[in-house]
């Protein structure tokens, strides 16, 4: 979504402000490499976007406008019923890392990034990076409890490599699923960027 003159600008100030989700915009928060991998995709159609210290991404989209997405390593801020849900904004002169900074600097037009075109670029990362979501919850290989946002792992077992499934706090702790190509997926491969 691009405007003329911003209805909200980045308070001045000399460090990271905390600024309350659901009031000006919502933020849509991704882990870096599902955000890397949108953020490419969307290109010249994003919004501006925040990327924190640890990688981590947030773009900017419209109050309500991204409630119900449900998708693996992606959550959505906003005002709660009963809790309020906060951002950590960087000066508007923040634009290099490796600091919480502006990946997309803010601008008159460059502010909310339309939400369903922000949806698909995610989903289609969260495909790329993680496969097929199974249906279903599965369990976590490490801590053994349900998950709802299934990531793809590879387990050493008794000189095996077998395909399990963590939650997205311990997936980072294993190898993910490889999947390989066949001769009629070139054209994913290559889109993807891979061999």
């Amino acid at each position: 979504m691009t405007t003329r003159t911003l209805p909200w600008t980045p308070p001045p100030a000399v460090d990271v402000e905390a600024l309350p989700a659901g009031k000006w915009w919502d933020a849509v928060r991704a882990a870096p490499v599902v955000g890397e991998r949108a953020l490419t995709t969307l290109g010249d159609k994003t919004g501006a976007v925040i990327q924190d210290q640890g990688g981590t991404f947030y773009w900017l989209v419209a109050v309500g406008s991204a409630t119900s997405w449900n998708l693996r390593q992606v959550r959505v801020l906003t005002r709660l019923t009963d809790e309020r849900t906060y951002l950590g904004v960087p000066p508007a002169s923040w634009t290099k890392g490796p600091k919480t900074h502006w990946r997309v600097p803010l601008g008159p037009n460059r502010y909310l990034t339309h939400p369903w075109k922000l949806w698909e670029a995610l989903a289609e990362a969260d495909r790329a990076e993680y496969g097929r979501r199974p249906k279903g919850r599965q369990l976590c290989y490490h801590c053994q409890l349900p998950t709802d946002e299934p990531i793809p792992i590879e387990v050493k077992k008794r000189g095996m490599t077998v395909s399990m499934y963590a939650c997205p706090n311990h997936a980072p702790l294993y190898p993910t699923v490889q999947h390989p190509r066949t001769l009629t997926s070139a054209t994913a491969a290559e889109h993807e960027g891979r061999r």
